[in-house]
């Protein structure tokens, strides 16, 4: 009768591929999970002369939806409405890309409709609710060959006008209304507030001068929302106290580092990532968003909807 050997060696290798794919099937779960794991957030926010009149003005920041994108994020969005309800906001400010690529807001009109606001709910545009963004695809053929496209130009105007004046159409359905570099002056509380919101920076449709010229000097408080935080490198100090941006999803997946605290895998090309930027005369918040791109993952990095209390210096 012929014996049997028992190999341990063999047997540890297969141990260690069970266990590595485990853990691997482990972290996506985790990262789905998070993906849907929506968050209010509040802060309070010091604006440096303040009337009194708004202190403790509570903005409702909301950005990068990504409506229709595959994944779990949809589960994020549909909690949207309670999220906002606890916040009781007396303004609501969307920072673009409501929408992935060209996919339509139709189905959660209802559901921005519902959100709450006392003196009304904003939004700019962002490059998917153009109809344009840069595809993993696009963006290494870039890389390798210098050309791709990534460009405005590279899509028919009459398409992106299409996409444009549709979701318009719809925001104005959910009593949003858009700020295509323009503003809107309203009293809150007594005191006169002003938001003004410019086009999607990153394909050329903003317009920092003419909004700019909009400006009533007099208004208590000066808001600027934009899709891209890389705004600032246009936005003249003194014109706005603070300026609400999205578009880097926070990084949407971060590995943690023992001295930085955390690595941004992806922050959209942006050097900004989420939170609090104090720059030349004014403050600027980044949204980690909502939604997802690219993948359908978020790790260290919970979707958020952030609620801004502001106070005097």
């Amino acid at each position: 009768m012929k014996s049997i050997r028992y190999n341990s060696s063999q047997s540890t290798f297969w141990r260690a591929i069970l266990l590595a794919a485990a853990l691997v099937l482990t972290g996506i779960a985790y990262m789905l999970f998070e993906a849907q794991w929506l968050r209010l957030r509040r802060r309070r926010l010091v604006i440096a002369g303040l009337p009194p009149e708004l202190e403790g003005l509570k903005l409702l920041h909301i950005s990068d939806l990504h409506a229709g994108a595959f994944g779990p994020a949809a589960r994020a969005i549909s909690k949207l409405d309670k999220a906002s309800r606890r916040a009781g906001a007396d303004i609501v400010l969307f920072t673009g890309d409501m929408t992935d690529k060209k996919k339509d807001l139709r189905p959660i009109l209802p559901l921005l409709a519902e959100i709450e606001s006392r003196y009304g709910k904003f939004a700019v545009l962002g490059n998917h609710d153009h109809g344009l963004r840069k595809s993993m695809t696009q963006i290494i053929i870039r890389r390798i060959t210098g050309r791709g496209i990534l460009g405005r130009d590279d899509i028919p105007s009459e398409a992106v006008e299409a996409t444009v004046a549709l979701n318009r159409e719809l925001l104005a359905q959910a009593g949003i209304r858009l700020l295509e570099n323009e503003c809107a002056s309203l009293m809150t509380r007594g005191g006169t507030i002003q938001v003004c919101g410019i086009d999607d920076v990153r394909y050329g449709y903003a317009d920092f001068k003419g909004t700019a010229r909009q400006l009533d000097r007099d208004a208590g408080l000066h808001l600027l929302l934009s899709h891209s935080p890389d705004a600032v490198e246009w936005i003249p100090g003194g014109f706005y106290d603070l300026v609400l941006a999205g578009h880097t999803h926070g990084g949407q997946i971060c590995v943690p580092h023992p001295t930085k605290g955390k690595i941004l895998l992806s922050s959209s090309g942006s050097n900004f990532g989420a939170g609090f930027f104090h720059l030349k005369g004014y403050t600027m918040h980044v949204s980690p968003g909502v939604g997802t791109t690219f993948l359908p993952f978020r790790l260290l990095c919970r979707p958020e909807i952030t609620l801004l209390e502001l106070v005097s210096a």
